[in-house]
């Protein structure tokens, strides 16, 4: 670069400034003299010389920009939105909390949805507008006859859909196969950029009631718990419900969640009957919702919550004696039956389950079983005098076994083949 090189001037990685100073940002020193590692304006401040970059930084979307992105979920209520480009505004690197937005059922089209899944499938090219940033990007499609769909593929045979309103209230087709559907479409579908648009919003009827036709397929009161009746490409417009959205005796909630079985108790804290959605475990705390508030806002005194463990201590005990008194048998030689082995232990107490772990593949005894004495208090008082048992001669291994939550003895192998009800 010439000797002339005055502040201001544009320099590229590589060129030499011949200014006298230290050197700054974008600029390095390299044989004693000043070099640009950067696209720049060379600029001087307090005799640092430094090069300010001129590469267009991130344009990050705000309120009122225009996006066009795909459907990359669908949810009950909201769709997002993979951003790929603000109209007017280059866009790179976009932080992942700006790089999705969500529309809002209520912001797909004026028309009532009961989910954004009945108006936009998955991969549809959506153009809409920014109505929020913080603290999460919202989007509307609805506000202007541009903003909509864009772009969309027949979820049955994957051909390129088109407007159509040979059927009531349906405003696409395939040409492929008989898929009929329906889209939020933007006034310009199919083609993007038309300015001046091709009036296919006009096809999404607003504020018109459905047809019943359109009625029966919209994903109503959470019939279609997979959020629309073509949301999963998979499965197509006629299957049964999945058993995993559907609650005990084949019902399920309204919004489409599986229907929670109710558990009727007692409260510990106060004694008042209540339900909660889980099997109550004895000796563990169950409060009612007025019992919680208290305990959370602190208004519950040490005599309550003594009086509570007392009864947990006391419940605790009585479920142990119903669950009877389980023994660890180890060292058996592999001829061992149950038959046999059972009777060798109802000499000391009615047995409730005797069962010798077996190998999965083989079926054969791994030496070692479990035996379930149906009261507690009986097995706990026999085990001293059957640590001396023995079985073919062979001294055999008593004890108590210990549960540990499915992972040890009692859980896993208390599940495997060959048990037996005694």
């Amino acid at each position: 670069m010439s000797s002339s090189i005055t502040e201001g001037e544009f320099v590229t990685p590589g060129e030499k400034i011949s200014l006298a100073g230290s050197p700054g940002s974008g600029v390095a020193e390299v044989d004693g003299e000043l070099v640009a590692t950067q696209i720049g304006i060379v600029s001087i401040i307090d005799g640092s010389i430094s090069v300010d970059s001129v590469i267009d930084k991130p344009r990050l979307p705000e309120v009122g920009d225009v996006v066009i992105g795909q459907v990359e979920r669908l949810q009950n209520k909201t769709a997002e939105i993979r951003i790929l480009h603000v109209e007017g505004k280059p866009i790179r690197d976009l932080p992942a909390e700006q790089l999705f937005g969500d529309v809002f059922v209520a912001e797909v089209v004026d028309r009532f949805l009961p989910a954004p899944g009945d108006a936009m499938r998955l991969r549809d090219l959506i153009r809409a507008e920014v109505i929020q940033v913080e603290p999460v990007m919202r989007l509307s499609t609805k506000h202007k006859p541009r903003y909509g769909v864009l772009h969309a593929t027949c979820p049955a045979c994957g051909e390129i859909i088109q407007p159509s309103n040979a059927v009531e209230d349906f405003n696409v087709a395939c040409s492929r196969c008989d898929y009929t559907g329906y889209r939020a479409l933007a006034d310009d579908y199919g083609h993007g950029f038309f300015e001046d648009g091709n009036g296919f919003d006009s096809l999404n009827r607003g504020g018109e009631r459905w047809s019943p036709n359109a009625e029966a397929r919209l994903s109503h009161e959470g019939s279609r718990p997979y959020l629309s009746v073509l949301a999963d490409f998979r499965r197509g417009e006629s299957h049964e419900i999945p058993k995993k959205f559907l609650g005990k005796g084949g019902g399920g909630r309204r919004d489409g969640r599986p229907k929670r079985e109710m558990h009727k108790t007692e409260c510990t804290l106060c004694g008042d009957n209540c339900e909660v959605p889980f099997q109550p475990t004895p000796g563990k705390p169950i409060r009612c919702r007025p019992c919680m508030e208290k305990v959370e806002g602190g208004d519950v005194d040490s005599d309550a919550f003594a009086k509570e463990r007392s009864i947990l201590i006391a419940a605790k005990e009585a479920a142990k004696e119903a669950m009877g008194f389980k023994l660890f048998i180890g060292g058996l030689p592999y001829e061992t039956n149950e038959e046999e082995l059972g009777a060798l232990f109802a000499e000391h107490g009615e047995l409730k389950d005797v069962h010798i772990a077996t190998d999965r593949e083989t079926g054969k005894s791994k030496g070692f079983a479990f035996v379930t004495f149906s009261n507690y208090s009986v097995g706990k008082d026999a085990l001293p005098n059957m640590k001396s048992l023995k079985i073919g001669g062979r001294k055999i291994t008593v004890q108590e076994a210990k549960e540990r939550g499915g992972g040890g003895r009692g859980g896993k192998h208390g599940r495997s083949r060959g048990r037996r009800n005694r």
